[in-house]
């Protein structure tokens, strides 16, 4: 409509404006995310170009996928006792349906507007991992917990945008686009980020996306003995990482020596010490459970903090182990002598959840809680404020649900309901607050919808691998980046992941004209 009225190509401006919103408002702000939206939506209605919509809807069965999912969302609410979450997940999730429709439909970007919306978004990325990182290291004091280290969207959905970063720069390295030297400096920064982030899913995905980009290049080689050298050196380098892993696990499971002969029975005070030489728990290589004295930390705690020392701390730790934790840290022991050595700013740290002196070495760190979570979790501990132990409790719930309701789900609606009275059949120690969904976007789709829902949603992923018959880096890297993403939490649960979904998967999949095949 405005193209004739114009005479310009005033709705494909509207339109690249509107996914330049989408772009900046996944890593930024959900108002752009809506904003972005409602705008392309908007414009693809005014332009009205219904039967030059209908020819190409016809020729994208992707797009039919996307069309049947969500309306099996919709019809579900007829068996859904909450119909009013229902029709809220429905809007939530309209991004899903809106942003493939569009795109698909419309008039294929070109190679100038699609490099255009990478650079807005490499520059983004950029922009809020320097604030992130800023803001974390530098601005706030006496905070330990690595998720405040995100602050736009979830630590754990901005890994996934970080991820996507960094293939982007790998991408257009190949690509041979500007100077690559801005790239690669690029391509540093982010990957430092992703490694001081801690975000285990995040290294995971990285570790994923390099594979298959190395192999994805060897592919691409025509020299044979080169792709054989080469291949020769890529698993080389994976035995060595996996030694390195391997060394890294065995250090951290390793204790300082102990002589049990040799132990006082007693404090100073003349309490006696409970030594458990059965539990493995370790902590920076000390035994968590020798020179205990609960009766002293409880008295000498409350000389200290305000906090009870039965309480939780302020990330919803137990009290008592977060401090028995650092004090091991320090080669403290559990007694009122061990608290008295503290500093006030131990105090605060501890009150804080930190765990341990040693903070903030990246994936150090977070293999290092990794084990501790595992030796809690085989040891029947408490799943809570620990996020491995809570990730299995998810998955039963969500396995619990489905065997109940295999065939067409509990509904769209009553989602949530499910998994609260779930938790409840399993007698689940998770405290509310932690009582979520499975996170695996999988199995969420085949508590809601059944089995149709889930095979729907898997073809919609792996489909577009049979039906494009050029594939290039950027396509791939995106479609295996949302598998493995939805592998590991529930991703278009939320405004911030549903966009980023339907947003990378139309600019990967919509864009046949403009594609550089390779």
């Amino acid at each position: 409509m405005f193209d004739k009225w114009l005479r310009l190509p005033a709705h494909l401006y509207l339109r690249i404006t509107a996914l330049t919103l989408l772009t900046v408002g996944i890593a930024l702000s959900n108002v752009l995310m809506s904003i972005g939206a409602i705008w392309i939506i908007s414009n693809w209605l005014i332009e009205a170009d219904f039967n030059s919509y209908w020819q190409k809807l016809k020729e994208k069965k992707t797009v039919w996928l996307v069309v049947a999912i969500y309306f099996f969302l919709a019809i579900s609410l007829l068996w859904s006792d909450d119909v009013a979450y229902g029709f809220k997940d429905l809007r939530v999730k309209l991004p899903f349906i809106v942003i493939p429709l569009v795109l698909a439909t419309s008039a294929p970007l070109s190679k100038k507007h699609f490099h255009f919306l990478l650079y807005v978004f490499l520059g983004i990325i950029f922009y809020t991992s320097v604030y992130n990182y800023i803001r974390y290291n530098y601005v706030l004091e006496n905070v330990y917990d690595i998720r405040e280290m995100s602050v736009f969207i979830s630590h754990v959905r901005f890994a996934i945008l970080l991820n996507f970063a960094l293939f982007i720069c790998v991408y257009l390295i190949y690509k041979k686009k500007f100077n690559p030297i801005i790239w690669i400096i690029l391509f540093g920064w982010f990957l430092f980020y992703l490694y001081k982030s801690q975000i285990i899913n995040g290294y995971i995905l990285f570790m994923a996306l390099s594979l298959f980009t190395v192999f994805y290049f060897i592919y691409k080689l025509r020299s044979k003995k080169l792709k054989t050298a080469i291949t020769a050196l890529v698993l080389l380098a994976g035995l060595s990482v996996g030694f390195f892993t391997y060394s890294t696990i065995q250090k951290l499971n390793t204790c300082k020596h102990v002589s049990f002969s040799e132990f006082d029975l007693y404090t100073v005070n003349g309490n006696p010490y409970y030594h458990d030489t059965l539990d493995t728990q370790l902590e920076n290589g000390v035994f968590v459970w020798l020179y205990v004295s609960q009766e002293e930390m409880k008295q000498e705690w409350a000389n200290r903090s305000e906090i009870p020392y039965d309480s939780l701390d302020n990330i919803g730790q137990p009290m008592f182990g977060t401090l028995m934790r650092f004090l091991t840290s320090k080669n403290l022991r559990k007694d009122s002598v061990g608290i008295s050595a503290l500093t006030d700013a131990d105090i605060q740290s501890i009150e804080n959840g930190q765990t341990s002196v040693q903070l903030n070495q990246g994936l150090m760190t977070r293999l290092s809680a990794f084990l501790m979570e595992y030796r809690i979790y085989s040891e029947g501990g408490d799943p809570n404020g620990h996020s491995l132990i809570q990730r299995v409790e998810h998955l039963k719930a969500a396995v619990g649900i489905i065997e109940n309701h295999w065939f067409a789900g509990v509904g769209a609606g009553d989602v949530p309901m499910a998994f609260t009275d779930q938790y409840q059949q399993m007698n689940s120690r998770l405290s509310e607050e932690h009582q979520h969904r499975s996170h695996n976007q999988f199995l969420t789709i085949w508590v809601g919808l059944g089995i149709v829902g889930f095979v729907l949603f898997v073809l919609l992923l792996v489909w577009p691998f049979f039906e494009l018959k050029s594939k290039d880096y950027f396509m791939i890297m995106v479609l295996l980046g949302l598998i493995i993403s939805c592998l590991f939490q529930d991703f278009i649960e939320t405004q911030a992941g549903v966009t980023i979904f339907g947003f990378f998967y139309s600019l990967a999949l919509y864009r046949s004209n403009e594609r550089e095949l390779s």
